[in-house]
């Protein structure tokens, strides 16, 4: 990908400094936190119907935040002035809008914190544009079919809270009560993290279970739902190591 150039951007992809001409009235899809974002991504976001605004560090992100209330907002876990993290625990003092963070490989101890701070989800950089794009979608929530009341449906699998009942491709599957709720958790927030500690106080009520725990319960989920293959890029449910587990949209590249 090409560092991204000021000039190139259209105005609902303007850095501020500047500040982005939005039609009048109307906010911005996606604030992006990130001077590391490029014209590739940016370009295939406004592709798929993302109006993107774009700075470049955290306190210009707070201001654009309270200024244009973006649908979303994409934050690197680095930025200079104000981290990432800091940024995502002052607006949830005020705001419930998704946000995704984003962190790279030694990124582990931020996506934690910035996990517990609030973040709805993090996205590993450098940033996929499916990968992107899909928690977009979730957050928003596009990725999670709610059309019947009580039912969760994500891909070919389907979670039926009332009639207590789990399909995979139509085909019932029976789930013990713990790994049904764990199901349950996982789906409701689709395309996010949700961190070893939120699984373990809803599943079991308690953080103090050892170690393998949730590990176990995951694994015998997996195979129930016949995610049986390459154990390091699982079909359904991904371990985000050091933080949690994800369960995966539908149109996301395993790889």
């Amino acid at each position: 990908m090409q560092p991204f150039e000021e000039e190139s951007l259209a105005p609902e992809q303007r850095r501020s400094g500047e500040e982005p001409d939005l039609p009048s009235g109307r906010s911005p899809t996606l604030l992006v936190a990130d001077a590391a974002a490029d014209s590739e991504l940016l370009s295939a976001l406004a592709d798929h119907g993302v109006e993107v605004s774009v700075v470049v560090d955290g306190a210009r992100a707070l201001l654009e935040i309270g200024r244009l209330a973006p649908a979303v907002v994409l934050i690197s876990a680095r930025l200079p002035i104000i981290d990432g993290v800091t940024v995502v625990r002052t607006v949830r003092t005020r705001d419930d809008m998704p946000i995704l963070l984003g962190v790279g490989p030694q990124d582990r101890r931020q996506a934690a914190a910035g996990l517990e701070a609030g973040a709805s989800a993090c996205v590993v950089k450098p940033y996929r544009i499916n990968e992107v794009l899909g928690l977009v979608r979730s957050v928003r929530g596009f990725g999670v079919d709610r059309a019947e009341p009580g039912v969760l449906r994500v891909g070919g699998v389907t979670l039926n809270t009332v009639a207590y009942e789990v399909r995979v491709d139509g085909v019932p599957v029976r789930l013990p009560p713990q790994e049904f709720r764990l199901l349950r958790i996982l789906l409701e927030r689709a395309g996010s993290v949700v961190t070893r500690q939120t699984l373990l106080e809803r599943v079991w009520g308690t953080t103090s279970h050892k170690t393998n725990t949730l590990a176990v319960h995951v694994r015998r989920l997996r195979s129930r739902l016949g995610d049986t293959g390459d154990t390091d890029h699982p079909r359904l449910i991904e371990s985000i190591r050091g933080v949690g587990y994800r369960f995966r949209l539908a149109d996301e590249p395993t790889a």
